[in-house]
C-alpha cells in the first residue's frame, strides 16, 4: 500500500483532529513536523501493558483497540479508536510503563510523534506538556465513560450505548469497520449472543448491518 504524502498526512491529521486544531498553531505544525507515518497490518500490536515505550499517536486511518486487564478475563477489549484520535500521552507524562496497549483491529495508518520529539518541543519553548494534559482529560473522560457503559447490566442497553459510543469514532458515516467478534467482546457477550442481540437493534431499526461494518443510527 503507498503512502500517502506527508503533505496530506498532516492536512488529513489536522482536519480530523479535535486535539490537534485546539491547541497552539505552532505546536501542531511542531507535532506534525516531528512524528512519521507509520503503517500497522491488522492484528498487529501497537504497544502492549508494561511496554517502556513513551510515544504518542494518532490514527489516520483504520480503527485501533485498546487493551486493559480486566483482573477477571485478562486482556480485552475496552474501546476503539478511529481516524483523529490521539493516544499513548500518558505514558509520555507520567513516565511509567504502559498501563493499557494498543493494537490495530484493522490495517492502519498511524502517525507516531517519539518521546524524544517531545523533549525537543518542550526545549524549544513550545507548551507541549500543557497540550498532552489536555489530551489526557479527554481520553480520561472517555476512560469514564468506558466504565459507566460496562455497568449497565442490560445486555441489549449495554450494547446499543457501547456501540454507540464507538461509532462516534467514525463519524460522520457512523460505520464501525469491525469483526462482530470484536464488537461482541467489548460489549462482554459471547458472539451467538451479540448476533442475536444485533438482529434485534437492526428489526428495531437502531443499527444496520453492511458488508465489512455495523452502522448506528443516529436518534
Amino acid at each position: 500500500m503507498q503512502k500517502p504524502s506527508r503533505t496530506k498526512e498532516i492536512q488529513a491529521l489536522v482536519a480530523a483532529s479535535p486535539w490537534l486544531r485546539a491547541i497552539d498553531a505552532r505546536l501542531a505544525n511542531g507535532l506534525v513536523n516531528s512524528g512519521r507515518s507509520v503503517s500497522v497490518e491488522s492484528g498487529a500490536g501497537i504497544y502492549a501493558l508494561s511496554d517502556q515505550d513513551q510515544s504518542v499517536f494518532a490514527v489516520v486511518s483504520g480503527a485501533v483497540g485498546i487493551q486493559l486487564d480486566d483482573g477477571q478475563s485478562g486482556i480485552v477489549l475496552g474501546h476503539v479508536f478511529g481516524p483523529g484520535a490521539w493516544f499513548g500521552e500518558a505514558a509520555a507524562i507520567t513516565g511509567l510503563p504502559r498501563q493499557i496497549g494498543a493494537i490495530a483491529l484493522t490495517d492502519c495508518q498511524l502517525f507516531r510523534v517519539p518521546y524524544e520529539a517531545l523533549i525537543q518541543l518542550e526545549q524549544d519553548d513550545q507548551p507541549i506538556w500543557r497540550a498532552l494534559g489536555a489530551l489526557a482529560v479527554t481520553n480520561g473522560a472517555l476512560a469514564i465513560r468506558v466504565a459507566r457503559d460496562l455497568m449497565l447490566a442490560d445486555s441489549k442497553l449495554r450494547s446499543l450505548t457501547i456501540l454507540t459510543r464507538i461509532s462516534d469514532a467514525f463519524a460522520p458515516t457512523r460505520a464501525i469497520p469491525l469483526t462482530q467478534q470484536h464488537l461482541a467482546e467489548i460489549c462482554r457477550l459471547s458472539r451467538s449472543a451479540f448476533a442475536k442481540l444485533v438482529a434485534e437493534l437492526e428489526a428495531d431499526g437502531l443499527v444496520q448491518r453492511k458488508y465489512g461494518s455495523l452502522v448506528v443510527v443516529p436518534q
